[in-house]
């Protein structure tokens, strides 16, 4: 197959822009991340942060695998909104911010660690400001909006997606329920790679 240089492939999944992500290409993202975060520090570039690279790639495949049912989020740019994470704000705009969500192009939004926090259709609340996770759920509770964290008991107090450290890995967990509440569909593919899957 010739390489396309307008649309280039995710470096981790090796997914092309607008095309759903294939069933191996996701086992593959485990099996690099495993393989990354086992190399000795010495090894790796100094200047590379791993887990906001396979953060910010998890976080756009997630994104072309799950349906919002909401009309108006249909419409507009594909909001990604930043909490906290600067090298994960950064990974995502320079990997994937040229790119689009179905016809949707993606804008990446970093936010300020307050509670009140306009559309997005995808939200990074990450471990240092779990305290103001309660406080975001009220604000968005009518709205479609995916929140996506990476602390313990993330998915009991309302996340949608957690990310979670395993064995040197980098998975995620899924809460249907939590999805359901915000009228957003979890795709089947997502759900099948999950670490773990709460009803």
């Amino acid at each position: 197959m010739r390489n396309d240089p307008t649309h280039p492939a995710d470096p981790v999944s090796g997914a092309r822009p607008g095309r759903n992500v294939p069933f191996p290409s996701w086992i593959g993202v485990v099996l690099l991340v495993a393989a990354v975060l086992s190399m000795g520090a010495d090894q790796r570039e100094p200047d590379k942060d791993t887990t906001a690279i396979i953060e910010a790639s998890y976080i756009y495949n997630i994104a072309k695998l799950v349906e919002w049912r909401d009309p108006v989020m249909r419409q507009g740019p594909f909001i990604i909104g930043v909490m906290g994470s600067d090298n994960l704000y950064r990974e995502l705009v320079n990997k994937y911010a040229t790119r689009s969500i179905g016809k949707q192009p993606i804008e990446v939004r970093k936010l300020p660690d307050l509670p009140e926090v306009d559309r997005c259709h995808i939200l990074f609340v990450p471990g240092p400001n779990r305290e103001l996770l309660p406080a975001i759920l009220r604000q968005q509770n009518a709205r479609s909006t995916l929140i996506v964290s990476d602390f313990p008991d993330a998915l009991a107090q309302g996340a949608v997606v957690n990310f979670i450290p395993a064995r040197n890995t980098l998975k995620y967990e899924i809460n249907l329920s939590n999805a359901a509440k915000h009228r957003i569909e979890v795709g089947l593919t997502l759900r099948q790679l999950a670490d773990k899957v709460v009803e």
